[in-house]
This record gives C-alpha cells, sequence and structure tokens, in this order.
C-alpha cells in the first residue's frame, strides 16, 4: 500500500500542522503517514482524514503491486 496524503494535502494548499490541528491527529502519526512509515493506520485515523479532507480512502490509499 501507498498513502498518497501528502499529494492531497498539497493540492488541498493543507500543511500537515494544519491538518494535526484540525482534526486532533498527532503530527507525528501524519509524518509517518506521509513517509509510508507506517504499517497500520486506524479506521478512527482515517475517517478523520477522509471527512476533514472531503475525500474518499482511495485519494489518500492506493495499491501497489510488486513486481512478479
Amino acid at each position: 500500500m501507498k498513502i498518497t496524503l501528502n499529494e492531497v494535502l498539497d493540492s488541498k494548499g493543507i500543511s500537515q500542522n494544519q491538518m494535526a490541528k484540525d482534526t486532533g491527529i498527532s503530527t507525528s502519526t501524519l509524518r509517518n503517514l506521509n513517509h509510508n512509515r507506517t504499517t497500520r493506520i486506524s479506521f478512527d485515523v482515517l475517517e478523520k482524514i477522509c471527512t476533514y479532507l472531503d475525500c474518499n480512502i482511495e485519494d489518500i490509499l492506493c495499491l501497489e503491486k510488486e513486481p512478479a
């Protein structure tokens, strides 16, 4: 899985810090998501992100298939 949250934030002109303040998601969680340094995301965090950005899950997550 690849997290494309950073691209969505850039396109909407929203900083990680602003999103953290507005949603209550910690900046370290957002930083790890933006750098693909996480192995799991809670449904609560996904819901907060999608609600805040008015987007769908597939807008911030994509499946990257490894070469066979």
